[in-house]
């Protein structure tokens, strides 16, 4: 039987009991803590917790969400685990003026909100955050720049107000200066990161196989391809000649638009060719983006992207219609009207989804695109499939084009989770937060480089059991170079993360195991158990585990017998900052202590929040 989480404040049965969690939990408690875990490993089951501690101590709690769809979500969570009365949490909107949203947050003891939403009524002055002793940030990479999230953290550590603040992410980025930023605009202290192999984690990860396929491009393709990328390469070459694009050769987009801040610079400065190179740099940009969209897209995606730059130009566009009068262009649009070329990834993505139904009539399956145009060509093309009910999912409207409303966007999720449709194609707007318990298969129709994206994408399958992903890569194209840049950048993330951990220097004193949970039990049925005492049970049975995985690496870290490094009697704890501890630190002490001649021996060497000897 499961073992459950007890507490005054949570419904009973409600909430797993896993040993990370609680190690995540007394650390929020008692610290400003970002927590980064793989997405379906329970972050919010942390944030449920710690407002639940929260609420038995007469604080109150704030929690924020990036979208709406996520809004809602985390308010019919919270009003399913938390034993208070469902009027005293409340979700508020945009949508609301700020009048009613004052009354109803006077009342309410949990608020689930935007940060947008926060942000203005703290700024009006109508939201006092010293009221607060909780906010949770969910999707916490967003607390960079100019970002409301992060306008919020600012808001908050100016209060006097929360003393506890928890931030979760299955991905805040690779870049060091981008977890700094997170780290310093929400008031971090310390950092709770687990991989998804970590032994703590094991117990409850579901299987999750991954697949790269490979897609051929069809030689007919590249044929028409071709006079674009000579043309392209003629745009270059004058960009080069303007002195605004140092290398030779075709290049990526990055360059391109390294080279339109050059060029923005330089009209600031009074350049004359800079107005013309502007131009070119303009027309070079969609060349690159429509070459992208033809080779890793397909024809049908290439001939909607031309179709729409025909219309704008009639509509007065001139930047659309200087290209769309190319004569090269005018041809390629003729030739994608009348040939009937093969689009080899729809090909896959329709064999995939067909077999998927033939393993399982009830499956479901999560297809991604970064187009709305490849969502048109999926959704139509998904249509031919015997049981494929396909729905689109996608942004709301921004000044231009049409878009899903709020309402829109909630409905069409639970009609999926309802099983009415059993195919949802998304946009990026569908990679967070969306928990679908039956996601068998997700399809990244692209990869994409954002190590953030990628970790939310694969994050849609294996929530409550076994999934696979598969990943559509087009080959001699773009999509190689961000399949390995994706791939990269995760694994320089967690580098990061544990720079940063060790960076970290706390302001506040980690009271012990039991004081921090001692509100908090742990049952299945057979037994009921301090929290404290049912966690250090769940680090002696993982023990062996933890040794295992020690005693596999450490042959990449043996020396030979000549270079091998006179013995130095160091505790963990020593190479850990003052305020920074890990989840070995609750073993008893040994009785009896045991010279050894290394540490890679002993499964006790600190584990930097889940990162073990990392640099």
């Amino acid at each position: 039987m499961t073992a459950r989480i007890g507490h005054p404040c949570l419904i009973a049965g409600t909430v797993e009991a896993r040993g990370h969690q609680l190690d995540a939990l007394r650390k929020c408690l008692a610290q400003p803590t970002l927590v980064v875990l793989p997405t379906g490993q329970g972050k919010t089951a942390i944030a449920w917790m710690a407002i639940a501690q929260t609420l038995h101590e007469g604080g109150k709690a704030i929690m924020v969400a990036p979208t709406n769809p996520l809004i809602e979500q985390h308010f019919q969570d919270l009003k399913e685990v938390l034993s208070i009365d469902e009027s005293e949490i409340i979700k508020v909107s945009g949508n609301q003026n700020w009048q009613k949203r004052e009354g109803m947050m006077q009342d309410a003891r949990v608020v689930v909100a935007t940060p947008q939403v926060i942000r203005n009524d703290a700024q009006r002055g109508s939201l006092s955050l010293d009221d607060y002793a909780l906010i949770v940030f969910d999707e916490a990479h967003h607390a960079t720049g100019n970002q409301a999230m992060a306008q919020v953290g600012d808001l908050f550590l100016d209060s006097t107000g929360p003393t506890r603040i928890l931030a979760c992410t299955a991905s805040p980025g690779w870049r060091i200066q981008a977890i700094d930023e997170v780290i310093k605009r929400l008031g971090i202290e310390r950092i709770h990161n687990l991989r998804s192999n970590d032994p703590l984690l094991l117990p409850y990860v579901q299987g999750l196989e991954i697949t790269e396929f490979r897609i051929e491009v069809p030689d007919e393709t590249r044929a028409l391809a071709k006079p674009l990328e000579e043309l392209l390469l003629q745009y270059l070459e004058r960009l080069g000649r303007l002195g605004f694009i140092p290398v030779k050769g075709l290049v990526g987009i990055r360059i391109l638009m390294e080279s339109q801040n050059r060029i923005s610079l330089a009209i600031k400065r009074g350049n004359p060719q800079a107005y013309n190179a502007a131009k070119i740099n303009s027309d070079a940009i969609r060349l690159h983006n429509l070459l992208s969209l033809l080779l890793s897209q397909g024809p049908l995606t290439a001939m909607k992207s031309l179709t729409r730059m025909e219309e704008e130009s009639r509509k007065g566009s001139r930047t659309q219609a200087r290209l769309i009068a190319n004569p090269l262009i005018q041809t390629l649009m003729s030739q994608l009207h009348t040939l009937q070329l093969p689009n080899p990834k729809l090909k896959e993505v329709k064999q995939l989804v067909s077999q998927a139904f033939k393993t399982n009539p009830q499956a479901r399956l999560i297809i991604f695109t970064n187009y709305r145009d490849t969502m048109e060509v999926i959704h139509d093309g998904l249509l031919e499939i015997e049981n494929s009910r396909p729905t689109k999912f996608f942004g709301q409207a921004k000044k231009k084009g049409s878009g899903m409303s709020q309402k829109e966007q909630l409905a069409r999720l639970q009609s999926f989770r309802d099983g009415e449709f059993n195919i949802l194609i998304a946009t990026s707007v569908g990679e967070e937060g969306l928990d679908v318990p039956s996601a068998d298969l997700v399809i990244f129709h692209e990869p994409v480089a954002s190590e953030i994206r990628t970790i939310q994408r694969r994050g849609r399958t294996a929530r409550h059991r076994e999934g696979r992903v598969v990943v559509l890569v087009a080959e001699g194209t773009r999509d190689e170079g961000v399949r390995h840049s994706a791939q990269a950048r995760e694994e320089k993330m967690h580098k990061s993360l544990a720079r940063a951990a060790r960076s970290l220097r706390s302001k506040h004193v980690l009271e012990t195991l039991e004081e921090r949970l001692q509100h908090f039990s742990v049952e299945n049925g057979e037994y009921n158990l301090k929290a404290a005492t049912w966690m250090m049970n769940e680090v002696e049975r993982l023990a062996p585990q933890l040794k295992e995985i020690e005693e596999i690496e450490a042959p990449a870290n043996q020396t030979t017998a000549a270079a091998k490094p006179m013995k130095v009697d160091v505790k963990p704890q020593q190479l850990r900052p003052r305020a920074q501890t890990s989840i070995d630190s609750f073993l008893p002490p040994p009785v009896e202590q045991t010279p050894t001649t290394s540490l890679e021996g002993d499964w006790s060497q600190p584990i930097l929040d889940g990162n073990r000897g990392e640099e």
